[in-house]
């Protein structure tokens, strides 16, 4: 968990021995100390209506089962815990929601009772013995039905289904069209989909009643938040709370937070003494796990007869289900602030309405805000492309941000501190032979009907990452780290970070091994343990390598000068005549004057007063001693990413099947500091966008009941559904921290969309279809085609919803993100 142990001498991936011969430890592998009981375990009763007002609640039956400890009901459970915070805004409509639901249902699947008992399958069966009545309630499950004067409420106390409108707009937007040569308007769709972990949720929870303490076994995204979640949920002390993150199979921002149930098995574990271990279901985790995207987009755009783009009006329907989470359609630096993408654009006005729904609630999916953003804009490009039958790769070129005008401060604020899109973009035409598939498709365009359609889509997008996003508590850094030179000589780092597989344990020892010019053998990596002298606010939103490994790599220059300054002292030389090479600090051009690492840790043991001590760390107050450093670091700025991605399809006229023949991405995420982890980041976002694009979508029926509990009913990609990618990076390092990176670990999610669909809609062009929604199912492209040869296509203007139509008030200021 805390300690990796598998060194890797070449710089490969040191996570993956563990994994791959079936060592490491998943939440549900855990097995407590010896002397502690076997877990108890939780099932979760979960409502079979989307809205309804819970009557009795017989747990008798359940409770009579042998085998079963306890069953509850919400009210006996949480009725007096905290309230669930969501993410602060101004203007928000927010219920009192707490870990269950207490006397009304909004989804099918909330929380209503939990049972239990001394083994998974006696839960499950005590979970069936419970008998809930409900007074089944009127439902809405579609975000627009949501907005009618006449809609079902989930919160009579608000008078409308709306949580919070926002409204963002820079430049002129007015003067923006009434010079424009062209418009256009059309409408978008950001499905809802689920993240799909390959592991679901899962946490374990053991409290001793002798000491009073509790402590957690977690697949989290955030151990620290999570430690300070459970503090204020059971009003136990901070420091008797020791969190220790298993290893993660997947969270892609699903297990950034709490959702609820993790907080009820907690206080379990608190009222019986004893453990509790709750592993969530696939239906459970489809069902009740946060989703991500839910946005319908209504799009105007106004642009010049040479493809430049002047100014775009966005009007937005957030669907955030029925209670808050992170709203990340409306949070600083989320979908509207981004409408810029890589574009000189003048003007933006973007309105923007969150409503509640009996759903599910939507948060943060790997992405966040910004693969809304890339496909609004991406979509755009590519219309005003077609309307002036330019291609689309020129299209864009004329619209990129010079790469001299860095850095760039976006007509909606944003700040861009080093790119190169022109760069980026010749580089994929290139690399992807852009020129040769152009040809290809025209000469099987040449010769006439086709059963086979080719089509070329593409993507240029960015990613903002790693800026300041608030302490977890105040006087608390966001990031640190401590590294310390061992009496053995090794090096030991000790992160804030709660690792998800990305590669931190290799990144980091990487980046000490060459401050310190010395094997990578000789540095282990410790996280995912909350009593480390360290920090971390989480690891989410693309930013842990460039923040948390900023703070690595400052506490490494700081040992290591402290390293110099012992060995000038010992061997009588100044510290700018000594080297540090393989372990040893000799002095130049004397070989035989030198001293190990090791010996130079022996001695500020032995004698602490060699170094200028530092102050306590202010995690925990502990002092840093011996030959150690603590350093913690956060950038007041997001840095930005970019990106230009090519996806090529094949089209089946005769089944509308899409096959995807090739895709390219060419991603600059600033100074590449191991090509092979940047480059399986941009696998797995590319994978799980082509995932949204093709085959996932979240269905509910009117009655709100969830269609898509099992991967029999939700579609992912299988392995033929994903073709060879093929990754290439350019670097244009960013000044705003040390190690000169931005992130990429999202930027397959945000490109990968845009360029299928625009690939698929490419494909179709002869056909004069111009617009599909994901995921672009057989059956949908097969019913257009069909619709076409029939003459019964026809494209109208979308109809704005009359909540727009009123005014609101234009803000730029950017709500507080906690």
């Amino acid at each position: 968990m805390g300690k990796q142990d598998i060194l890797a001498a070449d710089g490969r991936r040191r996570e993956d021995l563990a994994l791959i011969t079936g060592r490491a430890h998943y939440v549900d592998d855990i097995r407590l100390p010896e002397g502690r009981p076997a877990p108890l375990h939780m099932a979760v009763v979960r409502s079979i209506y989307a809205h309804a007002k819970l009557g009795q609640i017989d747990v008798e039956a359940a409770r009579a089962l042998q085998g079963v400890v306890g069953a509850f009901t919400g009210e006996e459970l949480v009725r007096d815990m905290p309230i669930l915070e969501p993410v602060p805004m101004p203007g928000l409509k927010k219920p009192q929601r707490r870990p269950m639901a207490l006397q009304r249902v909004r989804y099918a699947g909330d929380p209503v009772a939990v049972v239990l008992a001394e083994s998974p399958a006696l839960a499950a069966d005590a979970r069936d013995l419970v008998d809930i009545s409900y007074e089944p309630l009127p439902v809405v499950s579609d975000p627009e039905e949501a907005l009618a004067p006449d809609a079902p409420l989930l919160y009579e106390e608000f008078g409308s289904n709306i949580v919070v409108q926002t409204h963002a707009s820079g430049g002129d937007i007015e003067a923006a069209f009434a010079q424009a040569e062209h418009t256009t308007r059309f409408r978008v769709v950001n499905q809802r989909i689920a993240p799909s972990s390959l592991e679901p949720r899962g946490c374990l929870f053991d409290f001793d009643p002798a000491t009073g303490e509790l402590t957690a076994w977690l697949s989290s995204q955030s151990i620290y938040r999570a430690r300070d979640t459970l503090a204020h949920f059971l009003h136990i002390a901070r420091e008797k709370i020791h969190v220790y993150n298993a290893e993660v199979g997947g969270g892609f921002g699903s297990k950034a937070g709490f959702v609820g149930e993790e907080l009820v098995a907690a206080a379990l574990a608190v009222r019986y003494g004893r453990s509790v271990k709750w592993i969530e279901s696939r239906s459970e985790n489809l069902q009740a796990q946060t989703q991500g995207r839910g946005q319908i987009n209504y799009i105007e755009a106004a642009f010049q007869s040479d493809g430049r783009l002047l100014g775009l009006r966005v009007r937005t329907v957030a669907d955030l289900g029925a209670f808050l989470s992170a709203i990340t359609a409306m949070v600083p630096h989320g979908t509207a602030y981004l409408l810029s993408g890589p574009y000189q654009v003048q003007a933006i006005d973007v309105q923007m309405v969150g409503v509640y729904t009996n759903k599910v609630a939507t948060a943060p999916y790997r992405g966040a805000g910004r693969p809304e953003a890339a496909y609004i804009l991406e979509r755009t490009l590519d219309r005003i492309a077609h309307i002036l039958k330019l291609d689309p790769a020129e299209v864009r070129q004329r619209n990129f941000i010079a790469a001299n005008d860095f850095p760039h401060r976006t007509v909606m604020g944003m700040s861009y501190e080093s790119g190169n899109y022109q760069s980026g973009l010749e580089r994929l035409l290139t690399f992807a032979d852009y020129t040769g598939w152009r040809t290809k498709q025209r000469e099987q365009r040449s010769q006439g009907e086709s059963k086979h359609l080719l089509g070329i889509g593409l993507a240029t997008f960015i990613e903002n990452s790693g800026g300041s996003m608030g302490p977890i508590r105040p006087g608390i850094p966001q990031e640190a780290a401590t590294v310390r030179i061992r009496s053995d000589g090794t090096i030991l780092v000790q992160s804030g970070v709660a690792s998800n597989g990305q590669g931190h344990f290799t990144a980091f020892a990487q980046v000490v091994a060459k401050e310190l010019n010395m094997p990578m053998s000789h540095v282990e990596v410790q996280m995912n343990d909350a009593s480390l002298p360290a920090f971390g606010i989480g690891t989410f939103g693309s930013r842990t390598t460039q923040t948390s490994g900023s703070a690595v790599l400052l506490a490494a220059q700081a040992v290591r000068e402290k390293a110099l300054q012992v060995a000038a002292r010992m061997l009588e030389a100044s510290s700018q005549d000594l080297v540090l090479e393989d372990g040893q600090v000799m002095v130049q051009g004397v070989p035989a004057r030198v001293l190990s690492l090791g010996e130079l840790a022996r001695m500020v043991e032995a004698q602490p007063e060699l170094i200028e001590h530092e102050a306590p760390n202010p995690v925990n107050g502990a002092p840093i001693e011996g030959l150690a450093a603590w350093r913690d670091f956060v950038s007041p700025e997001s840095t930005f990413s970019s990106g230009a991605h090519l996806a090529v399809v094949e089209i089946d006229t005769e089944t509308g099947e899409v096959k995807l023949e090739a895709y390219v991405a060419v991603d600059d995420c600033g100074r590449v500091l191991n090509e092979f982890l940047a480059e399986a980041q941009v696998h797995g976002g590319v994978a799980q966008g082509i995932g949204q694009a093709l085959y996932e979508e979240t269905l509910y029926d009117q009655e709100g009941q969830f269609l898509t509990s099992t991967f029999m009913d939700y579609a992912m990609p299988f392995a033929r559904g994903v073709p060879e990618i093929q990754a290439a990076f350019v670097e244009t390092p960013s000044p705003r921290n040390p190690l000169g990176v931005k992130g990429v670990g999202e930027g397959g999610t945000i490109g990968a969309p845009p360029a299928v669909v625009n690939a698929v809609l490419d494909a179709l062009e002869p056909l004069g279809i111009q617009n599909i929604d994901m995921p672009i199912k057989p059956e949908r492209v097969w019913s257009l085609i069909q619709s076409t040869r029939q003459g019964a296509l026809k494209e109208t203007d979308p109809v704005l919803p009359s909540v727009f139509q009123a005014e609101v008030k234009a803000s730029n200021e950017t709500p507080e993100f906690g």
